[in-house]
């Protein structure tokens, strides 16, 4: 995942074999961090970054503590989902790529591990700016972790721009259709016929989605409201079939720094927007960030301080005890007390955990 941070038909029965029931995936975006952003602030539009270029080749890091963690992950009866961008990996060449690969597959081969996240906000202001681009991508590591982990479900979060600008039947001169002009013009990888392009390729089995929503006072000049538009953004999902390509999630950030101040009235609006809307209009799992993780010198986390609950961990303790699926994201590298500890106390609300590959 960047900053703050969710296949085809072929593999439809291992789906349901592995996402049973009603998923609610916890795990990445930032209030204020890039990529996706909080319904009360404004997006930042920089558009594709023709010029980019990846950071010179880092060694992968050794994988003996991620081995333990999904092994007490699975211990947990924790499902375990390795947790990698390999977008990095491919633009370095095929020498980084392939021994990514194999690090991964070293993980993921493990008992318990479900599926692998391939990419974080693929086509986000992370070098993959065209259609071409991201199809390529998608199929080069689809083909080569089927290789080297058959029969692991593949996984990729996108954000979608133009789903922010009320999707529908739009005036041609509202608002709203200049919205989504614009954003399709700053991100025309990132555009609603491409993003259907790439699900047709079958490459990926699960589709964490971003419905990128503007400030509720955009929203209110425009005479609705920020549910209205989440509702629409998934009804346009769902028009243009995408929960019969992929097993449709949705994602959000729903942790603080420091000790959370919001009420429980709060608390349970944001998880109407985000949880609720999203599933009541065909999202199978809301992917919320995090666990525990350090952003810009602050370390964000869903419990307060010392593991003490809040408005949103009662939140999310309220929808597992009605029998919905939770993720979380967690690293052996930021923890609030001890791997163990750790995973033990995620394991009471979360059923399936994204675990890190190592591969930067």
């Amino acid at each position: 995942m960047t900053g703050l941070r969710r296949r085809g038909r072929r593999n439809s029965r291992a789906m349901s074999a592995v996402l049973t029931g009603t998923v609610v995936a916890i795990g990445l975006i930032a209030c204020g961090g890039p990529g996706v952003h909080p319904g009360g602030s404004t997006p930042e539009v920089s558009g594709p970054l023709g010029t980019w270029r990846p950071p010179t080749p880092a060694p992968l890091a050794p994988v003996s503590e991620y081995k333990t963690a999904v092994r007490m992950a699975v211990a947990d009866h924790l499902r375990v989902w390795i947790e990698t961008d390999l977008v990095r990996r491919w633009e370095e060449g095929p020498s980084w790529f392939d021994a990514a690969i194999r690090q991964v597959a070293d993980l993921a081969n493990q008992p318990g591990v479900a599926g692998i996240k391939i990419a974080d906000e693929l086509g986000y202001n992370d070098g993959m700016n065209s259609a071409g681009k991201i199809s390529k991508f998608l199929s080069s590591a689809a083909r080569a972790l089927h290789a080297a982990a058959p029969h692991k479900l593949l996984l990729v979060d996108m954000v979608v721009p133009q789903l922010g600008c009320l999707p529908g039947d739009q005036p041609a001169g509202s608002a709203a259709a200049a919205c989504a002009r614009r954003e399709q013009a700053a991100y025309p990888q990132l555009a609603l016929p491409a993003i259907d392009g790439y699900l047709h390729l079958h490459a990926i089995d699960v589709l964490d989605l971003s419905t990128y929503l503007l400030s509720d006072s955009t929203y209110k000049a425009w005479h609705t409201t920020t549910g209205a538009a989440q509702s629409a953004a998934w009804q346009e999902a769902a028009k243009r079939g995408w929960p019969g390509l992929v097993h449709l999630q949705s994602r959000h950030a729903f942790a603080d720094p420091g000790t959370y101040r919001g009420t429980r009235a709060q608390a349970a609006a944001d998880f109407h927007l985000y949880v609720g809307i999203p599933l009541a209009y065909g999202a199978h799992a809301v992917d919320i960030w995090t666990w525990r993780q350090e952003y810009e010198g602050k370390v964000y986390s869903l419990m307060n301080p010392g593991m003490r609950s809040n408005a949103i961990w009662d939140q999310l303790e309220q929808l597992r005890d009605a029998g919905d699926v939770f993720f979380t994201h967690f690293s052996p590298n930021s923890v609030e007390s001890g791997v163990q500890t750790d995973l033990a106390k995620i394991a009471t609300v979360f059923t399936d955990v994204f675990l890190p590959a190592g591969t930067g």
